[in-house]
């Protein structure tokens, strides 16, 4: 069964692998869409100050443009709970984050930094069936500006609300220890009343292995796609939904994503009573 299934995983990956960009030119061939590589890499440090609860604190580094140019950092702190009361209750946990990047520009005629910070709210659900592992994670996020590079006003700078929604497999391969994790993630942006629903998609193939007794690497190889986008209905003009031209999506894109994290779980001592 497990053969089967790899197997079929891997004639998936290969046949998306191999596909060319998707949709022919708009427009009288004005724009097409695009395919981009890029790189992630990062570091955490994770502890748990109470029975249940658990802090990360996490740094990225970032590559766009086929890895030949840095595109953002980021940090992000976050806590979640997982409530003790009955074996139900064990598998849920809740989760906040903040979230802060930085993105220079050093092209064009304007250049800078921008940087943003993220809000997010989420549920998670996990639970086991033999060998088998399953997750799944429904997050919602608001991301604002707090600098812009051309000096304008961030406040003036819409928000970007998404909801996002994660199914995540598991499979604990005996005798093995790099155990393969396969996850697709859906993102809905939050639009303006009457404009067409919109959202992109994620797929990632990661593995993992611990290489200390608190330490773990996990490297993944993720696909991200968007398709064109127009907010208005059929029949009704961008001018009728308030819309403009910068919010049409005249090519879709795809972006392959290889990366590579480092953790590190922290261990707190705990304070020992002395009696008497």
């Amino acid at each position: 069964m497990m053969r089967t299934l790899l197997f079929s995983a891997l004639l998936f990956w290969g046949g998306v692998l191999q596909a060319q960009i998707f949709n022919p030119p708009v427009n009288g061939g004005e724009t097409s869409d695009t395919t981009d590589w890029r790189g992630w890499s990062g570091v955490s440090i994770g502890f748990k100050p109470w029975k249940g609860v658990s802090v990360v604190l996490n740094q990225q580094w970032r590559w766009d443009g086929d890895l030949s140019s840095f595109d953002r950092q980021l940090q992000q702190l976050g806590c979640s709970w997982s409530p003790r009361w009955n074996a139900w209750s064990k598998t849920q946990s809740l989760g906040v984050g903040l979230r802060h990047t930085s993105s220079p520009d050093r092209k064009g005629d304007v250049q800078g930094v921008d940087r943003f910070i993220r809000l997010q709210a989420e549920h998670g659900a996990s639970f086991e069936a033999g060998r088998w592992e399953f997750e799944t994670r429904i997050r919602f996020q608001k991301q604002t500006a707090v600098q812009l590079k051309g000096g304008g006003d961030p406040a003036a700078e819409a928000a970007r609300k998404m909801w996002r929604f994660k199914c995540e497999v598991g499979y604990n391969i005996k005798g093995f220890k790099w155990d393969p994790v396969f996850a697709v993630e859906r993102f809905v942006p939050v639009v303006p009343d009457g404009w067409q629903p919109d959202g992109t998609w994620r797929m990632r193939l990661a593995t993992g292995t611990k290489v200390g007794k608190r330490q773990k690497i996990r490297v993944f190889l993720q696909r991200d796609w968007e398709g064109r986008y127009n907010p208005a209905p059929p029949g009704v003009s961008l001018f009728e939904l308030g819309a403009g031209i910068d919010d049409l999506r005249r090519a879709g894109a795809v972006d392959w994503t290889v990366g590579l994290q480092w953790r590190y779980r922290l261990k707190l001592k705990s304070k020992k009573v002395n009696a008497g």
